[in-house]
């Protein structure tokens, strides 16, 4: 099991990933130190995904893209019965699906 998330800080522009990229989607840097994904933030958009591997054991995938408050833009599953744009929410580290290794984990938000 892993600790945290963590995503990419370029280390010639200072841009934050996640998730990480071969090089920096401002400047093209293909230099980075790794920073751990954290804090709260926005929901901006959300979508449902019904189109899911025979690995998940649950009917859809609800994922969102969230602005945290340090400003990086972040992708992972919202946990969440009735979302909506604009709500709060805090990163945690969830268990995503059980894969053939064991549980495969991945960033995840919860209503603040």
């Amino acid at each position: 099991m892993i600790a945290n998330v963590t995503g990419m800080k370029c280390n010639a522009c200072g841009t934050v990933s996640y998730p990480k990229h071969m090089v920096c989607p401002k400047c093209r840097g293909e230099r980075f130190t790794d920073v751990v994904i954290e804090g709260e933030g926005t929901v901006l958009t959300y979508t449902d995904v019904y189109a899911l591997a025979i690995e998940y054991e649950t009917r859809y995938l609800r994922l969102a893209i969230v602005e945290l408050d340090g400003g990086v833009r972040v992708t992972g599953q919202l946990l969440a019965d009735k979302p909506k744009l604009g709500m709060r929410v805090r990163t945690i580290l969830g268990i995503v699906r059980q894969g053939g290794e064991g549980a495969i984990q991945g960033l995840q938000f919860v209503a603040v």
